[in-house]
């Protein structure tokens, strides 16, 4: 009768080892490493940042991420193609960066997650029903900040500005709403809005300095053909002196002189934070987009020399300053 008990009793201890193999191995799937595909759709500070910063976040929030990422050079065609490679090759989210990734990657895949990142207004470029509820596979980050606080205090330092230049691309919905905005604002203040439409890099250098005699200032929009120019263009204004603003840090490096903008390698920390929210079972559709609250002044002090501004307490107080 002992050694029958002992047998059943041994059972059993096996029985219960074997369980706690099968939990364990179900614990370690969920620690597999999550496949990323992102899509960057051009070449710039800003979206480098936005890319750099969500990846370094990822790994701060100790998720174990493969990520494989494919810039597609502005090239439109390439978005919805990627999409669906990464789509074949059984990613688990998707993270696009810029509108026309953002809006490519929506069209081509739907049962993915999808993280979008320097989008100004998700809602006119349609990626979600509505920032407050995204409403299927797709949220994320917008770059949006209000031009009339940065416009505000570009003021204070350049009160005898009348008429603002922005070069802009005619594919980029973003763009759009920007200057809708700018001349709402700038219409308050008699100011005139110069606005100019281009279709690629190339027109940039004639576009610029047909400006140059039209305004007395420049506003560098969160626009991607635009500041992928941003050297070509503030080598022009600082030329014929004209000061310039920007809505973020990238183009400020690149020669405009000042910005009061967000920082985009925080914009890339939220969008990671996102991630880990869907890694760990949250609906995109349920995540708010996120929209940052600060801002930061950055002045190059190489543009500022070269304005003849550089003893300007206003202009550097409480500033970062950069040189390109």
């Amino acid at each position: 009768m002992k050694k029958l008990l002992l047998v059943l009793i041994s059972l059993v201890l096996v029985g219960c080892g074997n369980t706690a193999t099968k939990n364990s191995k179900v614990e370690n799937s969920n620690e597999e490493k999550v496949k990323v595909g992102i899509i960057q759709f051009a070449e710039h500070i800003a979206l480098d940042r936005a890319r750099e910063g969500f990846v370094e976040e990822l790994k701060t929030l100790g998720v174990d991420a493969d990520v494989e990422v494919v810039n597609v050079q502005a090239d439109m065609g390439l978005i919805p193609t990627t999409a669906k490679k990464f789509e074949g090759d059984g990613v688990d989210l998707i993270y696009a960066i810029a509108t026309p990734a953002a809006q490519g990657a929506q069209s081509a895949v739907k049962d993915i997650p999808i993280i979008f990142n320097a989008v100004t207004d998700p809602e006119s470029a349609e990626l979600v029903a509505s920032n407050e509820k995204p409403g299927a596979n797709v949220t994320g980050v917008s770059d949006y900040f209000s031009v009339e606080t940065q416009l505000n205090k570009f003021l204070e330092i350049f009160p005898e500005t009348k008429s603002i230049g922005i070069l802009y691309s005619t594919g980029e919905v973003n763009s759009e709403a920007q200057i809708k905005e700018i001349k709402s604002f700038a219409d308050k203040k008699g100011i005139e809005i110069v606005a100019q439409g281009l279709s690629s890099t190339n027109d940039v250098a004639q576009a610029i300095n047909s400006l140059v005699p039209k305004i007395d200032a420049y506003f560098a929009i969160q626009d991607n053909l635009a500041s992928s120019a941003a050297t070509t263009i503030s080598k022009v204004l600082m030329e014929n002196k004209i000061p310039s603003l920007a809505g973020e840090e990238g183009p400020v490096e690149n020669g405009m002189l000042l910005t009061d903008g967000i920082d985009y390698n925080v914009l890339g920390r939220e969008a990671a934070n996102i991630a880990k929210k869907i890694v760990d079972g949250e609906k995109p559709s349920d995540i708010p987009v996120v929209f940052l609250k600060d801002s930061t002044r950055v002045v190059n002090k190489n543009t500022a020399e070269a304005l003849n501004i550089s003893d300007r307490k206003d202009l550097f107080e409480g500033a970062k300053e950069v040189s390109n």
